[in-house]
């Protein structure tokens, strides 16, 4: 009888345990709600509304708030009632006017598919079914949620989608901006070739208007600083966050800054150029000095140009520093015959860049930035190699994309890194069947994030997804 009654007990725990092990790896409910907050994600998200930087803005902190509310719900902590707005757009036909509505969502509840149904109805969209259950059942259904959807990252869309919510946007754009580029190439052509230089830059993030408005006023002050501009043959003039000579002799002019200051430093600073240079050799030599046959250069990877009188201050700090470890080992024993340094002021520690620099700078113990050298001489022969090879495999995969998607323009992020802008070229290229006839006669930027530049220029991550949604 005991032996009986064991038995049926033993029965019955595997039956219990049989029933709860099938129910928690049901995947019928994680289903039905992951479907439904994609409709959710795919009206709201807010790389759908780049072209609409405030109603984008508004979108992403509300997903933020909204995920965190349901994060919070699975973890079972308290929460109290919160109302977020999200723009729904509507009307978002090629070529008519699209309105952007705003729906409000308060999230009261304590019970997780209740604020998700919440959420759907707000927006007509097809809710959760709720069945009916124990509360033994329920238990395990939440255990299983939590486990196969995470509330707390928003999805990514996919490139096509992006692409046929935007691409009819960003050509009317650069169709309605043609006549201003054109104007702004002619007034660059013009400077560049009257005073030989090298480059006239400007941020591309920047409005057109922004950048017509500097070239406007530049033009206006040619003929007062017509002999002082000249100096720049050979150089750099650029639009950028401040007004100085820089340490390779280019002229960078804030945009923000009145005339007055443009004036100090072409009329003033730019005059004597070359006893700023011949200090910032003298100190370079110096150093060269101490590195026998290193070179120092400026990092390709680097957009930013330091101050020339910053930059003198620089290599002061460093060769005092190094007069002081004369004994180092990285000045008494090694050759830098093809090594390279850069001297970054705003370095954080001491490394290898991507084409193989070694980086340091003047607030860095010069022991450790020294000892890093001397441990680090490989990496930096191999990431130069490595990095040779990137830069001809990048420019060919360009031109290769640019070709067979026929585009008008293909630009990068300067500050990304070549392998992604190689490995996007490369997916570029092997969905060209999938992707070309969105992206044909575009103009187009691989950057971190999708965007739609003031030219229409199209921006789309490097790691951009591809599944369908």
């Amino acid at each position: 009888m005991i032996f009986r009654r064991c038995l049926a007990t033993i029965k019955l725990i595997h039956l219990n345990r049989l029933y709860c092990f099938c129910y928690y790896y049901s995947t019928e409910r994680p289903e039905t709600i992951s479907s439904a907050l994609k409709r959710f994600y795919m009206k709201v998200h807010p790389d759908l509304f780049s072209q609409y930087p405030t109603e984008k803005d508004v979108n992403e902190k509300s997903l933020q708030i909204v995920s965190a509310y349901l994060s919070s719900l699975q973890r079972k902590e308290y929460v109290t009632p919160v109302t977020v707005t999200f723009y729904v757009k509507s009307g978002a036909v090629p070529n008519t006017l699209v309105n952007l509505l705003p729906y409000r969502v308060t999230l009261k509840s304590k019970d997780l598919i209740t604020c998700v149904n919440s959420i759907l109805y707000t927006f007509n969209l097809q809710t959760v079914d709720v069945p009916k259950e124990t509360k033994e059942e329920r238990r395990f259904n939440i255990i299983e949620i939590e486990k196969q959807y995470d509330f707390s990252k928003i999805p990514k869309i996919s490139i096509k989608t992006w692409l046929i919510t935007n691409v009819a946007a960003a050509r009317e754009i650069a169709k309605r901006n043609k006549e201003l580029l054109d104007s702004i190439k002619v007034s660059v052509n013009y400077i560049k070739q009257r005073f030989k230089l090298k480059a006239l830059d400007y941020n591309d993030e920047w409005s057109l208007s922004h950048f017509n408005t500097c070239l406007r006023t530049l033009s206006l002050y040619t003929e007062k600083w017509n002999e002082t501009l000249r100096m720049l043959e050979g150089k750099r003039l650029i639009f950028g966050t401040k007004t100085a000579l820089l340490k390779d002799g280019s002229v960078e002019l804030c945009g923000a800054d009145p005339p007055v200051y443009w004036d100090t430093i072409i009329g003033s600073v730019l005059p004597h150029r070359d006893s700023y240079l011949e200090q910032i050799k003298i100190h370079e030599n110096s150093i060269c000095k101490y590195f026998t046959n290193i070179e120092i250069q400026h990092d390709p990877g680097s957009d930013f140009y330091d101050r020339a009188t910053t930059y003198v201050g620089h290599l002061q700090a460093i060769n005092r520093s190094l007069n002081m470890n004369l004994n180092h080992v990285a000045h008494t024993k090694y050759n830098w015959k093809n090594y390279y340094l850069f001297i970054n002021p705003y370095s954080s520690e001491p490394s290898v860049t991507e084409s193989g620099l070694f980086q340091i700078n003047a607030y860095d113990d010069i022991n450790d930035s020294l000892d890093f050298m001397v441990q680090h001489r490989s990496d930096a022969n191999n990431a130069m190699t490595k990095y040779l090879d990137y830069v001809e495999s990048e420019k060919q995969l360009l031109n290769k994309v640019m070709n067979e998607y026929q585009l008008d323009v293909i630009r990068t992020n300067k500050r990304m890194k070549k392998e992604y802008i190689i490995e996007c070229c490369q997916r570029l290229l092997n969905e060209r069947n999938y992707l070309g006839v969105l992206l044909s006669h575009c103009r187009l930027k691989i950057d971190t994030n999708y965007n739609i530049q003031q030219d229409g220029t199209i921006c789309i991550p490097w790691n951009w997804e591809t599944q369908h949604d």
